[in-house]
């Protein structure tokens, strides 16, 4: 089944896994787009912009190297399912390699926390670890807020993307992701964007939490995750 769809997929240096993701798409009529930041780091965000800006099809995939699919027809089976439903963006359920579900659909808390949610339609987002939106909607929202870098990016986007009334979905499907791969390379790294990403998204989502004891306190929990990474 020959689908309009382009895979993008920004990678820093896990080799291993773009030398599966290869091997996957290697026989697949889709069009992958691999965004290198290894020379010039331009994060999540600004990575996926890049390379989805000449993006064309109908359909885009937003990939991170680390997500294995479990059959070869999993990506057909998101369009159509997204096709069926009417759904504007839509993710598989993804499984880390120990089986526990690591995300399905999430809620932002007023203090300034994700809670995962079984139910779509209390959700606020999905994850953009695998993820597959309508081109024209990512490019309408202007796509990833490259001042976060990388880390909430996803929940940044979908609170813009709920707010203009898209509509987002989570398939039956699950992927392995393998989760950290990158990260646990880089020290404090994901610590220190946590850090900074959640004042980022209070300023600009004002609207959506509630400045009080509890968000202070999961501030201050940010700041003490960023001092143990840092020894």
């Amino acid at each position: 089944m020959k689908t309009n769809l382009t895979v993008v997929i920004p990678t820093l240096n896990n080799f291993r896994g773009l030398d599966y993701l290869f091997t996957y798409f290697k026989d697949k009529p889709y069009k992958v787009v691999v965004v290198d930041n290894s020379k010039k780091n331009l994060g999540f965000a600004g990575g996926v912009n890049k390379g989805a800006k000449n993006v064309k099809t109908k359909w885009l995939l937003i990939l991170n190297d680390d997500i294995e699919f479990l059959n070869e027809a999993t990506i057909n089976q998101l369009i159509e399912t997204a096709e069926k439903k009417k759904i504007d963006a839509l993710s598989p359920i993804l499984r880390n390699p120990d089986g526990k579900v690591e995300n399905y659909g999430y809620k932002v808390l007023n203090y300034g926390k994700v809670e995962l949610v079984n139910n779509i339609l209390a959700a606020d987002g999905l994850t953009a670890a695998c993820l597959l939106i309508k081109t024209k909607v990512f490019k309408t929202l202007k796509g990833f807020d490259e001042s976060f870098f990388a880390y909430l990016e996803d929940v940044d986007f979908f609170l813009r993307f709920k707010k203009a009334g898209y509509k987002m979905g989570l398939a039956d499907i699950e992927v392995r992701h393998n989760h950290m791969t990158t990260t646990a390379t880089m020290g404090n790294f994901k610590a220190k964007q946590d850090m900074v990403n959640w004042w980022r998204l209070y300023f600009k989502h004002k609207e959506k939490f509630k400045f009080d004891w509890k968000f202070i306190v999961e501030r201050l929990r940010n700041v003490s995750g960023f001092i143990k990474a840092s020894f």
